[in-house]
């Protein structure tokens, strides 16, 4: 009888938490073949105010058990103060209670350790239990970057410590994971053992969230009205300024109406879009707020076209933002606007429209190339079907198999 093998999952976003990374590590550990798999993740609310319950119901139907830590009371009262300067987050204040708790699951019989991130710190908590299980395969992966993301203020000291850290983990760990290659050769410099004990293994889509879609969308169908949608937050850098000067720039063909349509955490900015949309007759921008992922899927699947902006102060990106996967499998056009990196490339590889977000005028050009329709939006689907839930789960077993045994990595 073949063995299968039993994973202990430690990571501080899943759902019915919700945020991209929660939805992400849902989808891939559904889809993971014969394995028995465990999460460990932190108690619903406590991570985000926000909690999707459809999400959670689909996130719990694993094989195997959702494990749910309670941190202590003034644990969480820090954990909630806004600003907080901890590296490489705030939740390295839960770690101990996580830990402990994992201790106790490891005294049965486990094949190996999987830690993801963000957030960074359940990453810690696998370079403690590795110190005192050497035994025990570990593989470690991420998202994002560690240490010198373009979105996170250096804090002197905490940096410094958070560093050393990220290079006891990449030291330690027994297989890396990354879903860019860009972000592998960030993270590991591209050389030494560290990159030859890494993967790529991408975010994923699951089919069996979206509708059917021969019934789903009916926004092509209506004339002379075009919904775009947005599906995402602003912050950092990756600001709507943008949007809004090339909305107000473009030329709308005579007779149509547009709509952008944005969906997920309120920004400050959106206080202009009344005056904005009172300005203009025949384009407009709207707010509406934060969904479910089943409803935000559903909506992707109803749109004429759909957007990503992946702002970065690095002149390659080497970040693959969750929404355009769940945007490929919504089969809809895509306009992402983008530096040179990840997101161009996939983008282009389905046969869809990309921008330069340093130059407006390639901004209005490739607005107004979709409201002609001169892109048709018949996406490559073989340059997305490596996407799928069941492509990328299957990787992944594949590297649990040759992690358990000690093999090298091929990647």
């Amino acid at each position: 009888m073949t063995h299968v093998p039993r994973i202990l999952v430690i990571g501080y976003c899943y759902p019915p938490t919700a945020s991209p990374e929660a939805f992400v590590s849902a989808k891939l550990l559904r889809n993971i073949p014969d394995c028995k798999i465990d999460v460990l993740t932190l108690e619903d609310g406590l991570v985000s105010d926000f909690c999707d319950t459809e999400m959670g119901e689909y996130g719990s139907d694993i094989n195997g058990d959702v494990i749910k830590v309670s941190p202590p009371q003034l644990i969480k009262w820090l954990c909630r103060l806004p600003r907080l300067p901890l590296r490489p987050d705030r939740w390295i204040l839960a770690n101990h209670s996580v830990r402990k708790h994992a201790l106790r699951l490891l005294t049965e019989k486990y094949d190996l350790l999987v830690t993801r991130s963000q957030y960074h710190s359940a990453h810690l908590v696998g370079l403690k239990i590795k110190a005192m299980m050497p035994e025990l395969p570990w593989i470690a992966c991420f998202s994002d970057p560690w240490s010198e993301a373009d979105h996170q203020a250096h804090v002197p000291l905490f940096s410094y410590f958070s560093r050393k850290q990220e290079q006891k983990v990449i030291k330690h760990a027994d297989h890396l994971v990354f879903p860019t290659e860009g972000l592998l050769k960030h993270m590991t410099n591209d050389k030494g053992q560290a990159s030859l004990k890494s993967s790529v293994v991408p975010h994923c889509f699951d089919p069996d969230l979206y509708e059917d879609s021969s019934q789903a969308s009916k926004a092509s169908q209506i004339p002379h009205e075009c919904t775009w949608r947005i599906f995402g937050s602003f912050y950092g850098n990756r600001q709507p300024d943008i949007l809004l000067q090339s909305l107000s720039k473009i030329k709308i063909p005579k007779n149509t109406n547009l709509t952008i349509e944005i969906f997920g955490s309120n920004h400050e900015k959106y206080g202009n879009l009344t005056d904005f949309n009172h300005a203009h007759e025949d384009r407009k921008i709207t707010y509406g707020g934060q969904i479910s992922h089943k409803r935000a899927l559903s909506l992707m699947q109803d749109s004429d076209l759909l957007i990503v902006i992946d702002s970065t102060d690095n002149q390659e990106s080497f970040y693959l933002p969750s929404k355009i996967i769940d945007y490929f499998g919504s089969g809809k056009p895509i306009l992402s606007i983008c530096r040179p990196g990840t997101v161009k490339n996939i983008t282009e590889g389905r046969g869809d429209i990309v921008a330069d977000i340093d130059c407006l005028d390639s901004i209005c050009k490739a607005m107004e190339s979709a409201l002609s329709r001169s892109h048709k939006g018949n996406p490559e689907l073989n340059s997305t079907s490596g996407f799928s839930a069941a492509a990328v789960g299957t990787k992944f077993r594949s590297l649990i198999q040759r992690t358990i045994d000690g093999l090298h990595n091929e990647r």
